[in-house]
């Protein structure tokens, strides 16, 4: 009885979650602009989040990224060449994908090729032994490479890994009872946001007056942060990019789509398939959770995509194929360095893409997943300890709600067109 009224309960957030985000989100700033009390609880509740999150950051990497990985080496060893080669177009398209990310991050915060101000040899040079650093001390990246030496030992002994493989399941099953605290959440990020001047204020003491936090600038519109109202319109604002930036991706795939089969009608994608997934995606934030129902609409779709092909596709393209997830990395990388007034280059951004692109291959599939992201991404554009904080709460706090959406709606949708274009594969084998 309990479990049917819980399950009734998330089904119910998850359809109205869009709009429930919103409402929290501008219940926590105007309540903590009514209450000092109350914002500075929910300063402080969040302070000690993030003093607690490179404790547990790297251990949800770990457990994330190990039964994933191992899922993909075991999956590329099944013999098939279709997998194989669905995997490897996979990992060029999410290369594709983290440098486009960066250049639209680049474009849409107009920023600098190079911060240092000594040349680009010096840059390229501090930015070498930043990552390096970063390679050596850092705790993220300790639990990537433990990670890695798990996979190799499991892969070695089949028990365990037959027990690392299932975690995923578990993660993903785990993920829906996220769903029904994420207007909480969005409440809570929404009062950090109102007091974020006297948090910064407290966190960099003196060298506060360097920080500005008054206006953003995006696509050459500044918008003014220094109210409530304003806050509200650069969350909306920053989630809209990257429903641009994910709708322009998914375009291109159209066009590849169509390339490789002449005949596929867009009107019937969208009337058929796009409008029947889209919305749930997108109310869901889910991707783990929209499977089943992506699997059976793209099979309506394109009934002579066989089933093998298909089930490969869209199963492993659930957690492989997260190219929103990954533009939205970036994207929000730019927006919380241009509140905080951190100065970032194109140069730390693109050498950034191999930390991200590996990582990306832990994300659960569920609401909130850029939270694995936000302490390794601090490092490698520089952030100062005092900043941190701050950086963090901001970059783990504005992804999600509408951030989510639009990224997930579009992981999931470009799995159908890539089932078209991969398809081709199969065509092509069976006339060779």
């Amino acid at each position: 009885m309990w479990s049917k009224f819980i399950n009734n309960f998330i089904t119910i957030i998850e359809q109205h979650l869009w709009w429930l985000s919103i409402i929290f989100f501008m219940i926590g700033i105007f309540w903590a602009d009514q209450s000092t009390d109350f914002a500075y609880l929910i300063g402080d509740t969040m302070d000690g989040f993030i003093d607690g999150y490179s404790y547990f950051a790297p251990i949800a990497i770990y457990l994330i990224l190990t039964p994933t990985l191992l899922k993909l080496f075991l999956s590329e060893t099944h013999g098939k060449s279709f997998a194989k080669y669905t995997i490897k177009w996979f990992v060029v398209a999410r290369i594709i994908a983290c440098v486009y990310a960066v250049i639209f991050t680049v474009i849409a915060f107009d920023l600098p090729l190079y911060s240092s101000t000594e040349g680009f040899m010096t840059a390229v040079n501090e930015s070498f032994q930043s990552l390096a650093w970063m390679l050596t001390h850092s705790v993220y990246f300790y639990a990537v490479y433990v990670s890695l030496i798990t996979v190799v030992i499991a892969l070695k002994i089949k028990k365990l890994a037959n027990i690392l493989v299932k975690g995923v399941d578990l993660i993903e099953y785990l993920g829906k009872f996220i769903i029904p605290i994420i207007p909480f959440l969005m409440l809570a990020i929404g009062a950090y946001v109102t007091i974020l001047p006297e948090v910064l204020e407290k966190t960099m003491g003196p060298n506060f007056s360097n920080v500005k936090v008054d206006t953003v600038t995006m696509l050459g519109f500044t918008i003014d942060i220094s109210s409530s109202l304003g806050m509200i319109l650069l969350y909306v604002l920053g989630a809209l990019l990257t429903g641009l930036v994910c709708g322009i991706w998914h375009i291109g795939l159209l066009i590849l789509a169509k390339r490789h089969q002449p005949d596929f009608s867009l009107k019937k994608y969208f009337s058929v398939y796009w409008i029947k997934v889209y919305p749930m995606l997108w109310a869901t934030s889910s991707e783990a959770l929209a499977t089943p129902l992506n699997l059976y609409m793209v099979k309506k779709l394109c009934p002579t995509i066989p089933d093998e092909v298909r089930q490969f596709v869209v199963g492993t393209g659930s957690f492989l194929n997260i190219n929103g997830t990954i533009i939205n990395v970036f994207l929000m990388t730019g927006l919380v360095a241009a509140i905080l007034d951190i100065d970032i280059s194109m140069l730390q951004l693109l050498l950034s893409i191999p930390i991200v692109f590996l990582i990306g291959y832990g994300v659960p599939g569920i609401p909130g997943e850029l939270v694995l992201f936000g302490g390794p991404i601090a490092i490698c554009m520089g952030v100062s300890p005092e900043l941190m904080p701050a950086f963090l709460g901001l970059y783990i706090g504005l992804q999600i709600g509408l951030p989510d959406s639009f990224r997930t709606a579009s992981n999931s949708t470009d799995e159908c067109l890539c089932a078209i274009i991969l398809n081709k594969k199969v065509v092509y084998d069976k006339l060779v």
